[in-house]
């Protein structure tokens, strides 16, 4: 096998120099660039050692062509293998250098020399699995055993406006988009703003964070944390010219209304943060009204794809002509021949106040099967 797999624990010169430079040759996107992934270990972490760092860097001839930011997490007592900053990420897939596939054979052999070197590992969750591009397939999810778990909804771009509004909106739905419009200006000023510069992009992240932790509280659901508001923050120091985020609005008599954060990279425009003031501006659907701003900018700047990224609303439907299907490989008993798991289920089990007899090997594997099957991995 010509391949070698080198393993790093730190986010050390080395591996930064072979992500960068693989980033410049590949079909990456923003959730797994050094950037995002690097950011979120300093943003939600207490400390780099709380941050179990995984990343396998696979090279041919001496070369990098692919690269797997994994991290593992312990959770009752079990050490997970996930995507690196798969929680704020809204699909993965490796780093791997364009115009290069691996051969099954060659690749599972990679994979069983990945897993022999994290002996500490329990269990195996990659959620949120994307391929690469119509031409160049993801190994984990064409060679491995993978679940197929939704979609995300994008837009290939035509050229213009009108051919989109014509090919890819139902006349229905434009004809209320168009109603919104009209309706919007009976009431005042309407301005479609985009920040300019990093002091810009600072304030339209507070006015956004803040207009959202309004509109959960109102729901009682768990608000941003100023870690979120960190972390986006500090996403935008980093410089890298292979993407460029945006923040942008719309503003009703000189009121923010509708605010989103997202990135640009190559040819796509990635949907990622949006957030509009409050119910009283609801009747005059200032998301949407911002969505089909954003939508039109994309096609006046010549990109390819808009990408809504993770979830399945029926909003995003409606916009869109593509949708990608996202898989998870998950692997529950690869370890089980783990002695102290024995003394996991017993304790498991008078918990539940059950009187069960381990009867052999194979009942005990589908006890651990269904033990971790009853847990919520976010």
């Amino acid at each position: 096998m010509d391949y070698q797999v080198k393993l790093f624990h730190h986010f050390n010169e080395d591996l930064k120099l072979n992500w960068r430079n693989l980033e410049k040759d590949s079909y990456h996107n923003c959730f797994n660039s050094l950037a995002w992934v690097e950011n979120y270990a300093s943003s939600f972490k207490k400390s780099m050692n709380d941050f179990q760092l995984r990343v396998f860097v696979i090279f041919h001839k001496d070369r990098p062509i692919c690269i797997f930011p994994f991290e593992i997490i312990k959770k009752y007592k079990i050490n997970i293998l996930k995507w690196a900053g798969d929680a704020k990420s809204d699909f993965n897939k490796p780093i791997q250098k364009k115009n290069f596939s691996f051969e099954k054979e060659s690749f599972k052999l990679i994979w069983n020399k990945i897993l022999q070197m994290m002996p500490e590992l329990d269990l195996i969750y990659l959620k949120n699995q994307i391929n690469f591009s119509e031409s160049q397939n993801n190994p984990l999810v064409n060679i491995l055993k993978n679940l197929k778990e939704g979609v995300i909804y994008q837009i290939t771009l035509p050229d213009k406006w009108k051919d989109y509004t014509n090919t890819v909106l139902k006349k229905k739905f434009y004809s209320d988009l168009m109603r919104t419009k009209r309706l919007i200006k009976k009431y005042g000023k309407v301005e479609f703003l985009i920040a300019k510069n990093s002091e810009e992009k600072k304030i339209f992240l507070n006015l956004l964070i803040k207009q959202k932790r309004e509109n959960l509280e109102k729901l009682n659901i768990v608000t941003f944390s100023e870690n979120d508001l960190n972390f986006y923050k500090n996403f935008e120091k980093y410089d890298d010219k292979k993407y460029i985020t945006q923040a942008s609005a719309i503003k009703l008599n000189g009121e923010f209304i509708a605010m989103h954060w997202g990135i640009i990279i190559d040819d796509y425009y990635y949907y990622l943060l949006p957030s509009i003031k409050s119910q009283s501006f609801k009747k005059f659907s200032p998301g949407k009204l911002l969505l089909s701003l954003l939508i039109r900018w994309s096609i006046s700047k010549k990109l390819k794809f808009f990408d809504f990224g993770l979830g399945e609303e029926s909003y995003k439907q409606k916009w869109s002509n593509k949708k990608t299907h996202i898989y998870s490989t998950k692997n529950y008993r690869y370890y089980v021949h783990k002695l102290q798991y024995y003394n996991l289920l017993e304790k498991f089990l008078e918990m539940c106040n059950l009187r069960l007899h381990l009867q052999g090997k194979d009942w005990y594997k589908f006890s651990l099967g269904y033990r971790l099957r009853t847990l919520q991995y976010k």
